[in-house]
Formats: structure tokens, C-alpha cells, sequence
């Protein structure tokens, strides 16, 4: 039928039979969608001298450590190989996922290990300006190769054996989980950094759809704290910066601390991914479309919280125990129409969607999907958008 293709990983401390990853109601709309699981903890993240004279013998590359990257490769290519067999394009391809699943999918869309394999990508809840030091801890977050042969050879030091032979030879349930692992800068799975890559161009310079949702990477719906706590917190979030950042987001008690609070880390997620969008153009003529999620699904306090898009964005609330009602319905088809066209087209619009312009950089905005559609703008105010975007480039963390 050679339908067009998703190939959707999944986020963190999850697996493929996770029912919020039905794909369902993809393939309701002329999608064949793929799921597929991915070594991870210390089996997809283990670095060592040992690991790397392997791949130096077999690959000719020191690289070591990024086994996790390796696999979602390995399932990209299976596709192209085999999805003919399920009605599926191989020419046709988009990858997609959300947190952990969406640093695989800009992993592979900045590898020439898998270069001309795709056309398009949705990155949700994973990509931001890289000076922004959250680039250092959430989900896209890598170390240089060295740190990661260091915390390898440490993890490996207290198991009691003495070559890669033996290591193999241990039962899986003697690794624990560890501490230190994740992706590795080797300049193999992951080529460059991502500034560089950006400036430089990607290796698959494709469509891309990305975004955030407002109660996610520090916003924390509901919270309650005292004006003493904010300011305190701003002033370890920003240092010398505190006093331009509060006249931005001022608060004089407990309640406008709070929003103003979240506010600023809503608006430093969105505001970063705009901003990445800029970076994008630099060496992409593709366009960019970017999100801002602000429906809480019913049933739970967290508001729009991380991961809540996935139900709507897939269309299978009915493989997940909320109290759905009416609205959530139409919304979960609103969200997938617009996911399904940029599947199919390279580009979210199409039918009787509200439109959605690509990002601009003569225009902060981003397209308000959820509660509402359309675009609204990026941050608070424009002078949120520069504040960030002037304290981003006086940083030195780069990734």
C-alpha cells in the first residue's frame, strides 16, 4: 500500500507494551505505525577501554557507550528493510517520541550512521537552545567520552572480573542500574555537539515538529510556595542575573510567587525551543513547526503535565484509565490530525485544522495546542524573550 511510516520511541523508565503507546489510532488514519524497545541503563550506556578496543577492531571507531543509540538505529534501519512487508514506504519514514524517546529521535537525526533513512521528525518535550544548562540535564544530556570510560571502568572495577569475555559471561541481574550513565559525545553515534550540529547542519535535514507542555521541566502545577522561597530560588537559578529576571517575573506574596515561578520555566522551555528553531535555520532550509501543550487531562493534579500530550497526540484514550470526557475526545482528534499530516506531508496543516505556520524568526510565537488552537506568543512578554535569550548567550555551558 506503501503507507507512510512513524517509528515512535518511547520515553524513560518505560518499554514498548506500555498501553500510552497504543498506535492504534495512528494506523486508524492510513499510518503504519512501529513501535520497538532499546537497551537502556548500564546495558545501553556502559563505556569501557574494553568495549571501545571491540568496536575499534570491528567498527574502527573508539566509540563506546552508546549502545541505546545503536539499537534505535538498528530498529530504523529494519524498517527500511522490512516495512514494505506491512504496507509500509521505506522512502516514507518520520521518527518520532517524547522525552528520552525524543533525544533517540534527534540522535537520529543528527547521525550519518542513518543519513537519507528519514523524512521528518517530531521531538516532543526534547530539544533546547543547547547554551540553556537544562541541555545538561534533561533527557538530550550527554557526556564527553572520557567522563563516561571513567564512571565504566569505576562501575566495572567492583564486579570482579577481569576481561570482556568474563563481563559477558555474568548473569543480567548482576548490574544494578548505576549512576552516571546515558548518551556519550564519541563522535560516532553522536557526531557532534549540538550546537555544532546546528550551525553545521544535520546529518538527515528534514520537517520538524517539536514542542513542550507547560507543567514540565521545573513548572510544577498547583505549587505553593512562600515570596521568600522564590526569591531564593531565583537567585540560585540566576545568580547575577536575578534582579533582571525578577522585573520580569515579579511577585510581592505566595501566590504570584508561584505563577511567576512556573511562568519563568514554562517560558525557558518554550522560549529554548524557538530559539533552537532559530539555530536550526542557520544550515536548514526545513521548516520547524513548534507547540506549547496546555490541556490537563482530567482525573490527575498535575496539569499539562510531561507526557500528558501522548494519549491526545496518538488518539487512543481509550487504552488509558482517565475520566475521559467529550472534550478530550475531539481534542485527541484535533492532535492527531495535526500529527498525522505532518506524518504524511511534512507539514501539521491540512483540512479543517486551525493553520500553523512554520517558526520565524521575526516572529516569537508558537502554535497553542490543547485548550486552544493557534498561535500565541512564546513567553510572558517579548522582554522575557530577549532576557532569556541574552542570558543563554552570556552562559559558557554549550552542548
Amino acid at each position: 500500500a506503501k503507507l507512510p511510516v512513524v517509528m515512535w520511541s518511547y520515553p524513560a523508565m518505560s518499554s514498548a507494551r506500555d498501553p500510552l503507546f497504543d498506535g492504534a489510532g495512528m494506523a486508524d488514519q492510513g499510518v503504519v505505525f512501529v513501535n520497538y524497545n532499546y537497551r537502556n541503563g548500564v546495558f545501553g550506556w556502559l563505556a569501557h577501554p574494553w568495549l571501545s578496543a571491540e568496536m575499534n577492531e570491528t567498527f574502527q571507531t573508539n566509540s563506546s557507550g552508546n549502545w541505546a543509540i545503536l539499537d534505535q538505529n538498528a530498529a530504523l534501519k529494519w524498517i527500511v528493510e522490512n516495512i514494505e512487508g506491512f504496507g509500509g514506504d521505506p522512502e516514507r519514514i518520520t521518527v518520532m517520541g517524547q522525552s528520552a524517546g525524543s533525544a533517540a529521535t534527534y540522535h537520529i537525526v543528527n547521525s550519518p550512521l542513518v543519513e537519507g533513512l528519514i523524512v521528518g521528525a517530531i521531538i516532543e518535550s526534547g530539544v533546547r537552545d543547547p547554551k540553556d544548562p537544562l541541555s545538561g540535564e534533561l533527557a538530550e544530556n550527554y557526556r564527553s567520552l572520557d567522563q563516561a570510560l571513567e564512571t565504566g571502568e569505576s562501575y566495572v572495577s567492583g564486579l570482579n572480573v577481569t576481561s570482556l569475555a568474563d563481563l559477558r559471561t555474568l548473569n543480567y541481574t548482576t548490574f544494578s542500574q548505576g549512576d552516571g550513565f546515558g548518551a556519550v559525545l564519541d563522535r560516532y553515534a553522536i557526531p557532534d555537539t549540538y550546537m555544532n550540529t546546528l550551525i553545521n547542519g544535520a546529518a538527515n535535514n528534514v520537517p520538524i515538529l517539536t514542542g513542550n507542555t507547560r507543567d514540565e521541566s521545573g513548572a510544577t502545577y498547583g505549587l505553593n510556595i512562600s515570596l521568600a522561597t522564590y526569591l531564593a530560588d531565583m537567585n540560585t537559578t540566576f545568580a547575577e542575573w536575578t534582579d533582571e529576571f525578577l522585573a520580569v517575573y515579579t511577585a510581592n506574596d505566595s501566590s504570584s510567587a508561584s505563577a511567576a515561578y512556573n511562568r519563568q520555566w514554562s517560558d525557558r522551555s518554550a522560549v529554548g525551543t524557538w530559539l533552537w528553531s532559530q539555530l536550526w535555520a542557520k544550515a536548514s532550509d526545513q521548516p520547524v513547526y513548534t507547540y506549547f501543550w496546555d490541556h490537563a487531562p482530567p482525573g490527575q493534579t498535575q496539569g499539562a503535565y510531561h507526557e500528558s500530550e501522548i494519549n491526545y497526540v496518538l488518539n487512543n484514550l481509550y487504552d488509558t484509565d482517565l475520566p475521559w470526557v467529550a472534550e478530550d475526545y475531539e481534542i485527541a482528534r484535533t492532535m492527531n490530525a495535526y500529527w498525522v499530516n505532518f506524518i504524511k506531508m511534512g507539514n501539521p496543516n491540512g483540512g479543517n485544522l486551525t493553520y500553523w505556520p512554520a517558526s520565524n524568526a521575526n516572529c516569537s510565537t508558537v502554535q497553542e495546542v490543547g485548550d486552544g488552537w493557534g498561535q500565541i506568543e512564546v513567553a510572558t512578554s517579548k522582554e522575557a524573550v530577549t532576557l532569556f535569550e541574552t542570558w543563554f548567550d552570556a552562559l559558557e555551558t554549550v552542548y
